[in-house]
């Protein structure tokens, strides 16, 4: 029981680091919008939206593969440790992927073939149980 609630939590956990890392890796790669501190909340909001409309593609792409991936290795870490019923218990990962990639489509205005981005959470949530059910049925061959 305390196996079942632990490890789709730590996916949970494991999917945010991923999108966190690769986040990173695209803020390096593209930077991100100019953002200070001293910016009330309406600046913040003005300076992301304009960052948007001119932003290039690569830096639009890098939260759908951040989603993408984050889901994938959540779902993979789940389906390495809960052997019965993978799905059920990756089905966390998913919900809460699923509601952060909506969540931030709909916070601001982004362009419309961004909003795939739900179908490849779903995509990585598939291929993450399968590839991971997968490796553990080989492994007890």
């Amino acid at each position: 029981m305390f196996r079942s609630v632990l490890i789709p939590f730590l996916g949970v956990v494991v999917a945010m680091v991923g999108v966190a890392l690769v986040q990173g890796v695209g803020h390096q790669l593209y930077g991100t919008a100019p953002i200070n501190e001293e910016m009330t909340p309406e600046q913040v909001d003005a300076a992301v939206r304009v960052y948007l409309e001119t932003a290039p593609l690569g830096a639009l792409a890098f939260p759908l593969l951040a989603w993408l991936t984050g889901t994938f290795v959540g779902t993979f870490f789940v389906s390495q440790f809960c052997h019965e019923m993978p799905g059920a218990h990756s089905a966390p990962v998913l919900c809460v992927m699923l509601l952060c990639t909506i969540l931030m489509l709909t916070m601001l205005p982004h362009p419309i073939w961004m909003y795939i981005g739900p179908f490849l959470v779903v995509g990585g949530w598939w291929n993450g149980l399968k590839v991971g059910s997968w490796r553990v049925k080989r492994a007890n061959r």
